[in-house]
């Protein structure tokens, strides 16, 4: 039986379409998520196919919990202990560096069951960066992986990076670079890179308008661009998010920004993209994006971050940009449009790269390597 420890499960659709091509391939699993809120049980549920698999969402944590990293992760594996029968479980997969892997060392440590954890955002981003009374702990608990999964080979890079883990091949060894998936529906419907750009070009955003996606300064650099005789228009999808009245109240004020409003169905962003000619996302961190893929599954160059997300996986797929630097955005826009050269085809990349089932197959033999060799 599989452990998947997610404090994170029901905010994000990335675990769930992973755990249900597992599913597929007749792993049974145990998903365990302590939420905050009440209305985030039931979040991202999954009809399993094998019936011994299950959910267990625990509306345990408060607020303070996350200033006090020692406090909480005691919380969670008492929580655990209580809510899950350990004696059927044989691996543990610990979604996050600090969070959840911090939960998976100590049950290790209490009842010798293996982990695997991944490295997301937060963890360098926030928890190594400015954690520094965390660091000892957090080696420990690298040094005690089976595997170490890095999202992108920017984040792997980075990691090595980090003073305690330079040239350190036992860590080198057990690390993995396994990305995101995206819906089949991008895959299915590959589009060949555009040839060249419209002749009033067409930026497209996708997403929330959380701080941390940065639509403010790219708000500005299409504006500034309008000034100095570049004409280009912007079209926001998404919303939500701490910055969204700052950004409608601007959108009103700007001609060449368009918001576009929350669109989930496919088929509706399917057109967003297709009228797009480039797409950017200068996020100031960002785990990998997906919808980064999207674009390039619908031919489009993109505007990304670098040392971030998909930065370093592709080579000549658009720009990468110093998201607090207003001027790297401006002229990411500019050298695409002046020098508009199509995307190579990426196709049978995606589809190995991205597709859920292909990754929920890697899973499932690193999985299985580990409880082989946990057996010898």
């Amino acid at each position: 039986m599989l452990l998947h420890i997610t404090n994170d499960f029901s905010g994000s659709k990335v675990y769930k379409s992973l755990i249900q091509q597992l599913d597929q391939l007749e792993l049974s699993q145990i998903i365990y998520t302590a939420v905050r809120r009440e209305d985030l049980i039931g979040k991202n549920h999954i009809n399993f196919k094998q019936t011994n698999s299950s959910i267990i969402y625990r509306n345990i944590l408060k607020k303070t919990d996350k200033l006090r990293y020692f406090h909480k992760i005691n919380k969670v594996t008492d929580d655990v202990e209580a809510y899950v029968d350990l004696s059927k479980v044989t691996l543990i997969h610990a979604h996050t560096w600090y969070s959840d892997g911090g939960v998976a060392y100590q049950l290790y440590k209490k009842h010798n069951i293996p982990y695997i954890i991944t490295i997301r955002n937060t963890d360098l981003n926030l928890f190594y960066k400015y954690g520094y009374h965390l660091r000892k702990r957090a080696k420990n608990i690298i040094e005690y992986a089976s595997k170490v999964f890095f999202i992108s080979p920017s984040y792997h890079k980075r990691f090595f990076n980090l003073k305690p883990f330079v040239n350190k091949q036992r860590f080198i060894k057990k690390s993995e670079i396994i990305p995101n998936g995206i819906d089949s529906f991008w895959i299915r419907n590959y589009k060949v890179p555009k040839q060249n750009p419209q002749k009033l070009p067409v930026v497209l955003y996708i997403g929330k308008f959380a701080k941390g996606k940065n639509v403010l300064k790219l708000i500005n650099a299409i504006t500034i661009l309008n000034a100095i005789g570049v004409p280009c228009q912007l079209n926001l999808v998404g919303g939500g998010g701490s910055e969204e009245k700052k950004i409608l109240e601007k959108v009103k004020r700007r001609e060449a920004i368009n918001f576009k409003g929350k669109i989930t169905d496919k088929k509706l962003l399917q057109q967003q993209f297709t009228k797009a000619d480039i797409f950017a996302m200068p996020s100031k961190g960002e785990t990998f994006g997906l919808v980064y893929i999207e674009a390039i599954s619908q031919g489009l160059p993109i505007i990304y971050t670098q040392k971030e997300g998909i930065d370093g996986y592709y080579e000549n797929i658009g720009v990468a940009v110093e998201p607090n630097n207003e001027e790297s955005i401006i002229n990411a826009v500019k050298q695409i449009l002046e020098n508009y050269n199509p995307l190579q085809n990426l196709e049978a990349e995606i589809t190995a790269n991205h597709d859920w089932s292909n990754i929920a197959k890697k899973h499932k033999e690193i999985y299985a390597n580990i409880a082989k060799n946990n057996k010898k």
